[in-house]
């Protein structure tokens, strides 16, 4: 957690300068709370609950940041809002906040309708990651274990940008969704976050994709899968393939570290039918061994390629008939390249996609790359 101490020290030099010098239009700090995060959940009777989690400034010989929650409902998203400035006394201040969080319940019945509420105060930024809480209530994160002195909000959003770079959750933001819930030819997926148990206490794990279709929560992926569906939407940052080989008839367990990918998705079309071609082209390094067994030389090396780019391929094709079978939502965007690249087509498809889309053909070609200059002969156990 000690990553999150370094936005906390900008903050908190952020708060103290700001004020010093008159900014914020001349409010200060006592007179406004400072909000780091929101989680929405659904009340009692169709009203919403809304957690926001405030950021206090303790003052003394050593200033430090803590946290608050407070929550409180109302008709609606505004509504609820406004009943907890009634609480703290203070105006809620937007601008540093990090995540929103969604409830299951509140993602079945609508997503843009909180969104749109956040975009509309003039202080709110676009770069707030949006979570959707998947076996526990949105407020319930908040309580989540971490250390005293993290402030929930701005660990979760490291933990986003750490599972993101592992490919094990994608990236939304409130910019992002805003662009790709007004595309046509594509569903948008949100990152998860649940609460694990661990030692007796509660923490926050983020997870896995929420899958939106027509604005409505759908179905999730877990984290193999959305590792697959980072592949083909051509947003895989980084992370792990595991292989399995036979070396000399022994099982061995080969992990590859993903350095670089490229996905180019093409429409092809004619007058019967629509298909896509997917070509994926990846560049990994060895990272592990788990044999003694000599496997590698140039044959060996092109064993473990050829290996890899079959079982990439195998899961992507599962992946893509499963989202195709079970949820008909096109989170791959398949329709807004299609619509790119044939406006023509499109214009005569677009109003039918799911009915073009859960019986689409789609060729799936993939290729791996074993950057390794040198390749080991022997694996890291033998020569310790």
């Amino acid at each position: 957690m000690k990553k999150t101490r370094i936005p906390l020290l900008a903050l908190m030099i952020l708060i103290i300068s700001t004020v010093t010098t008159g900014c914020w239009n001349y409010r200060e700090v006592d007179k406004m709370s400072i909000v780091a995060g929101v989680a929405v959940d659904k009340g009692q009777k169709d009203k919403f609950q809304i957690t926001v989690e405030i950021i206090q400034v303790s003052a003394g010989k050593d200033t430090n940041m803590t946290s608050k929650t407070i929550t409180m409902e109302g008709k609606t998203m505004f509504d609820a809002a406004r009943n907890i400035i009634s609480i703290s006394g203070k105006r809620l201040y937007w601008s540093h906040a990090k995540v929103i969080i969604l409830s299951k319940e509140i993602a079945s019945q609508g997503v843009t309708e909180v969104i749109e509420w956040y975009n509309r105060d003039s202080e709110t930024r676009e770069d707030v990651r949006i979570l959707i809480s998947k076996g526990t209530s949105a407020k319930e994160v908040f309580a989540g274990q971490g250390s005293t002195d993290d402030i929930k909000s701005f660990v979760l959003e490291e933990m986003i940008k750490n599972q993101v770079s592992l490919s094990k959750a994608p990236m939304m933001d409130i910019l992002k969704f805003n662009i790709e819930s007004k595309t046509q030819g594509i569903s948008t997926i949100i990152p998860t976050v649940n609460l694990l148990k661990k030692d007796g206490k509660m923490y926050p794990q983020i997870m896995g994709t929420a899958i939106i279709k027509n604005d409505k929560l759908v179905g999730f992926l877990d984290g193999e899968e959305t590792k697959d569906l980072t592949f083909i939407r051509d947003e895989v940052k980084g992370g792990v393939l595991i292989e399995e080989m036979q070396a000399n008839d022994v099982h061995t367990l080969v992990s590859l570290e993903i350095f670089k990918n490229k996905t180019k998705v093409t429409p092809v079309s004619d007058d019967q039918d629509i298909e896509i071609n997917l070509n994926i082209d990846t560049t990994v390094a060895i990272d592990e061994i788990n044999s003694s067994e000599t496997i590698f030389n140039e044959e060996g090396r092109r064993e473990l390629e050829e290996s890899a780019e079959n079982t990439l391929k195998e899961r992507i094709e599962s992946l893509i008939k499963k989202i195709q079978s079970e949820y008909n939502a096109d989170i791959f965007g398949f329709g807004a390249k299609l619509r790119e690249n044939d406006a023509q087509v499109w214009n005569d498809v677009g109003n039918n996609w799911d009915e073009v889309f859960k019986d689409l053909k789609v060729n799936v070609q993939t290729a791996v790359h074993i950057k390794n200059s040198a390749m080991l002969s022997k694996s890291s156990k033998e020569g310790d």
